[in-house]
């Protein structure tokens, strides 16, 4: 037998679920944000890649400047240029020989030619490891993260994956 609901009853229904759902995205996030700082910490003097998910641009400015604000590794912050085509080349030339304690990549969503760029990371991810000694951070939207996944498998195989979910 089907019973429907008043609108009464579904209104509040959808609001509880929507404050539970924000309660439960609240406390994934803050796990989510302890476990990159750790990432963070245990990568100082040594190269890896760490691929945070995160299809929110406002919460992922408001977890960058909080990374900025509180933790003891401040990642310096690379914003890919449109016209980007070489992952290495680009973090070489920004770096200048220098050694930060974190690079994170924003913007990989807007660049051009994303799988050029993609494919040419993978063919030289064992390369990032002999000259960078710091963890290299790639903020991500799940349309990119399916990219990279299909585009770019062994970079991806080498990732450590973090993610942040919006309320």
């Amino acid at each position: 037998m089907f019973v429907e609901k008043s609108s009464e009853n579904t209104a509040k229904d959808d609001a509880a679920k929507y404050d539970s759902a924000k309660y439960d995205s609240a406390k994934y996030n803050e796990r989510s944000f302890s476990t990159l700082i750790r990432a963070l910490r245990l990568s100082q003097g040594y190269f890896s890649f760490i691929l945070v998910n995160c299809n929110s641009l406002v919460l992922r400015q408001q977890i960058v400047d909080r990374l900025q604000a509180t933790c003891a590794v401040k990642p310096r912050q690379l914003f890919l240029p449109e016209s980007a085509t070489t992952l290495y080349r680009t973090i070489a030339a920004e770096i200048d020989g220098e050694q930060p304690p974190a690079l994170m990549l924003l913007g990989l969503e807007s660049v051009q030619a994303i799988d050029r760029l993609l494919v040419s990371t993978n063919l030289l991810c064992s390369e990032f490891s002999k000259t960078f000694s710091f963890p290299l951070v790639f903020w991500v939207t799940d349309e990119l993260l399916r990219k990279i996944i299909r585009i770019a498998p062994d970079l991806y195989n080498r990732m450590t994956t973090i993610r942040f979910i919006s309320p």
